[in-house]
């Protein structure tokens, strides 16, 4: 007889709010316990923020889903600041097609390239904080990974770069100056692009949403297509910054040649981890797919940073 997956829920603190992480199956036999679990979290005084993760879940059914629609609705009553860390991408499509990941935001995942990890080529520059800095960020990108990545590589991660770029552009808070810092770093099996301010940029989970045609869906975009994406805070020449990063895998055999020449050198080094299934989004979708997922998220009713 099968065994029965193991159902493993835990709580933690931080200092950006409380995380609640499941594994295993999310049905009618466990529900209960992810809403107990926000029951006892929400009863701190100083409760605001919660991420849902659920990165190791293998299995949503339609109780599992009224149970996250719950907590959702809980949270905007008391107006705690919500957000989902995606599962796997088989359980994060039926999310998407059953409406439930329109109604929350996508938290970042977790997993960016060790500082030891080795690089075949790094380009940075400062792009003046107007109207032609997306314009100037997609060239930069698209001359920085010819060769690197397929045509439908070089696409997407020419829309991710687009959309961090505009929203440092746009969104970086008031009165705000400075440049924009662009960095992009060719691995020899993926891209790694870094977009830098001097906004006080968004902690993960507090992002609010706005109504359809109030733009702002960037982070959508690149939560969808991005093979992982995240957040830092670096200081850059002695002043606090915001940085929002993504990596994109590549499937060409040019870029697994690459990663071959590359290996050796890295003997001794701290290796970058191989992502887990969650972490693989789009780096192996059509264009086509790619676009019709970005334009899905344009028409939801959550919003970036």
């Amino acid at each position: 007889m099968a065994s029965l997956p193991k159902f493993r829920i835990e709580t933690r603190e931080s200092e950006s709010g409380t995380t609640i992480k499941l594994a295993g199956e999310l049905d009618s036999a466990t529900c209960t316990e992810l809403l107990e679990r926000f029951e006892q979290a929400s009863a701190a005084p100083d409760f605001r923020a919660l991420v849902i993760d659920l990165e190791e879940v293998s299995f949503i059914d339609s109780s599992g889903m009224r149970a996250i629609i719950a907590v959702e609705l809980r949270a905007q009553e008391d107006g705690i600041a919500l957000a989902l860390t995606p599962p796997p991408p088989a359980v994060t499509e039926l999310l998407r097609v059953t409406g439930i990941s329109d109604r929350l935001p996508v938290a970042p995942q977790a997993g960016g390239v060790a500082a030891a990890a080795p690089f075949i080529e790094r380009v940075e520059r400062e792009l003046a904080r107007d109207a032609d800095a997306p314009a100037r960020a997609r060239a930069e990108l698209r001359e920085s990974v010819a060769g690197y990545l397929s045509d439908v590589e070089v696409a997407t991660a020419t829309l991710l770069t687009s959309e961090l770029v505009t929203n440092a552009v746009l969104h970086p808070g008031q009165g705000v100056g400075g440049s924009i810092g662009l960095r992009i770093t060719t691995y020899g099996d993926r891209v790694r692009v870094e977009v830098t301010d001097a906004g006080s940029g968004f902690e993960p989970g507090t992002v609010k949403r706005r109504p359809y045609g109030a733009g702002g869906h960037g982070l959508f975009v690149v939560a969808g297509l991005a093979s992982r994406w995240g957040t830092s805070r670096p200081v850059v020449d002695g002043n606090p910054a915001f940085c929002v990063w993504f990596e994109l895998d590549s499937g060409t055999e040019e870029a697994a040649e690459l990663a071959a020449e590359v290996e050796p050198a890295a003997a001794g080094q701290d290796q970058f981890s191989t992502p887990s299934r969650s972490q693989q989004y789009s780096s192996r979708h059509s264009l086509a797919s790619s676009m019709h997922l970005a334009s899905d998220s344009q028409g939801s009713t959550v919003s970036n940073a």
